[in-house]
């Protein structure tokens, strides 16, 4: 039975927060870990609650598990913090895709660039500074765990304004790897070996191996003729993928940015695309790269399912939809282990910029592998990247910079100006007007800019 307390702040998800609690329940070393899900609105955790509690009597696992609004009683004597929320919820989320549909911009996910990441990032800034100061005055030695996106500016704020250990976890890798054993014949888990950079949603695979062959030359290989492409084993559809959403049929972004640049992309095309938005603009070029202009797109799918989501877990809980007992992809459960003093685990992780990346600026957060142990984490050095790599994340990392400084200050010319440098923003103007149309509609949730919020 262990010694140490998990607070998951957003535990209210009817999806995010069983998946979790499912990984935690199924990893053996963490028997008994004291949970808190903690979340602002009441009516979710009356399900979510006991639906985890369930979970972990049906595996044995002994957690002790609770839900609270009060987040200041959930952080006492907290070893980790989790962080899932978004500021305004699913209905700011559809007007960050709405409001630049307006202006002829089309994004299919707007969580992490684009003027929705722009809009999501100036909305969560101070929300997650007054939570991270929170942190370190009632729990200062606690490992800060953030799954919010966007992912970049949200880490690299924590970071700036606070000494509190804090690291963002994203699953990109481990869906590209399970979506590449598929095309491969693979196991995902055991037949990879993988160096990878980037800034979260826009990580590159520099090199890759799958039993000792060349995995980009293999992934390209099937990339040009499917149907004739001999797999290297006979492994089949892992059920990690097609409980997590399935096999996505289409990848021609990344495998033409395979193509063209001899490295791929680990996120989904709908992540990728949004930071090369020639793929995404104009509608044309949107239907030939595999997307849906207009109200189809990934968000707004998101948003039919949301009820269902709700109505599955309440049905887990009643009996009368079967528990899902089967680990994710997810790597939460094996870095809170890790950081215990149990198994090391090599993972994806989002953090400063101390020297992985010898081309990037120093401190920006970056993504790559890195090796958790006892209360450590060590991310690997990769070098530099290859230009047409460090060309794509260069668009983008001085304006989450801007962002960054813009969500700290309230500096509404600085927050305008990251706007308009965005490559999915046609000109300045544009820019100006969509600035305007957000700030009108998001007033009291950008409290920086309205003389409401400071550091």
């Amino acid at each position: 039975m262990i010694d140490a307390k998990f607070v998951l702040i957003g535990g209210g998800s009817y999806n995010w927060t069983p998946t979790l609690l499912t990984d935690i329940a199924l990893n053996p070393v963490l028997k008994g870990l004291h949970v808190v899900l903690q979340d602002l609105d009441p009516e979710p955790l009356k399900t979510v609650t006991p639906l985890c509690q369930k979970i972990s009597a049906a595996v044995g696992a002994d957690l002790r598990i609770e839900g609270t609004t009060d987040l200041e009683s959930a952080l006492r004597g907290a070893d980790f913090v989790g962080l899932t929320i978004s500021t305004g919820g699913m209905e700011a989320h559809l007007k960050d895709m709405e409001i630049p549909l307006r202006h002829g911009i089309f994004q299919t996910v707007g969580d992490t660039v684009g003027p929705g990441g722009w809009s999501r990032a100036l909305r969560n800034i101070p929300v997650v500074v007054d939570i991270v100061r929170k942190v370190e005055t009632i729990a200062p030695q606690a490992w800060f765990m953030n799954y919010s996106n966007p992912m970049t500016t949200l880490t690299r704020a924590l970071n700036r304004v606070s000494p509190v250990r804090s690291v963002g976890i994203c699953h990109e890798l481990q869906g590209l790897l399970l979506h590449a054993a598929y095309f491969l014949g693979v196991d995902w888990q055991k037949d990879f070996s993988v160096s990878m950079a980037g800034i979260n949603h826009l990580i590159w695979i520099l090199r890759m191996s799958v039993k000792d062959q060349d995995g980009l030359a293999l992934l390209k290989e099937y990339a040009r003729a499917p149907e004739q492409f001999r797999k290297l084993d006979s492994v089949g559809i892992a059920e990690e993928l097609i409980h997590g959403g399935g096999l996505a049929p289409s990848q021609k972004v990344k495998f033409d940015l395979l193509e063209r640049t001899g490295f791929l992309s680990a996120a989904g095309d709908s992540h990728i695309a949004e930071f090369l938005p020639h793929y995404l603009n104009p509608p044309e070029a949107a239907r030939h790269w595999g997307f849906e202009p207009g109200r189809k797109a990934h968000t707004f799918a998101r948003t039919e399912a949301r009820a269902a989501m709700r109505r599955k877990a309440e049905d887990m809980l009643a009996g009368t939809v079967p528990l899902y007992l089967r680990h994710s992809h997810e790597d939460a459960d094996r870095t809170i282990a890790a950081l215990l003093g149990y198994e090391p685990l090599l993972t994806p992780l989002n953090l400063p910029n101390r020297g992985q990346i010898d081309n990037l600026p120093r401190d920006v957060v970056v993504e790559t592998l890195a090796q958790v142990t006892s209360n450590m984490i060590h991310p690997l050095a990769v070098g530099v990247l290859p230009e047409p790599v460090l060309a794509s994340v260069m668009r983008h990392i001085p304006n989450q910079e801007m962002i960054v400084e813009a969500g700290l200050t309230g500096n509404r010319d600085l927050a305008i100006l990251a706007l308009a440098n965005d490559p999915a923003v046609p000109n300045p103007e544009i820019a100006d007007k969509l600035a305007a149309d957000f700030f009108a509609e998001f007033q009291s949730l950008l409290p920086q800019f309205n003389g409401k919020w400071s550091l």
